[in-house]
């Protein structure tokens, strides 16, 4: 999940682990804070949605894929963080009032597929594209505000600690194996 402090970084001196702890982070920030800020100051709610993949270090042999629902909810999840997997994809819903955009995010290398913005409102074929085109661009800023969120705690001294919040995150039940024991 996400790597202890005392672990290796990356043998080979790379920086592998960074998107997969960035989308176990998000995961976790989003089901306790969802609300970001943007660069211009107004805010957005993010929220893990329809489709969370988590690998183990042997690859492909140990993959777990959850689709539909909530996912991040889930108990199959929990209980992969639980087994040290890690987030490798992760289906993000971005939400500004009425306004949601949706795509999905590989841990690899942060590559987007499935982008889905708000559909465009407008007489003309001009005014169309254009909003799709301010729909594209606002997931794009809203992606970089939630990445310049975790890089901000991530390279500062606060780290350690938000680090073990996420793992106390994965270690502790869902919330649907909670409603299972009650």
């Amino acid at each position: 999940m996400i790597r202890p402090k005392d672990r290796p970084v990356d043998e080979r001196g790379g920086m592998d682990f960074l998107g997969p702890e960035f989308l176990t982070w998000l995961w976790w920030r989003t089901s306790t804070s969802p609300e970001f800020v943007d660069a211009t100051g107004d805010a957005f709610f993010v929220h893990v949605d329809e489709f969370l993949e988590l690998r183990g270090e042997r690859g492909a042999a140990r993959k777990t894929s959850l689709r539909a629902g909530m996912p991040g909810a889930s108990a199959e999840g929990k209980v992969a963080l639980r087994n040290g997997k890690v987030v490798t994809a992760a289906r993000v819903l971005f939400a500004r009032g009425e306004e949601e955009t949706a795509m999905t995010i590989r841990a690899e290398d942060l590559d987007l597929s499935g982008l889905r913005p708000p559909k465009p409102e407008g007489e003309q074929a001009e005014e169309r594209l254009a909003a799709s085109l301010a729909g594209v661009r606002r997931a794009y800023a809203d992606l970089d505000a939630c990445l310049g969120a975790f890089l901000a705690v991530r390279c500062s001294d606060r780290w350690e600690a938000e680090a073990e919040q996420v793992r106390a995150f994965g270690a502790a039940p869902s919330e649907e194996e909670r409603s299972l024991a009650t």
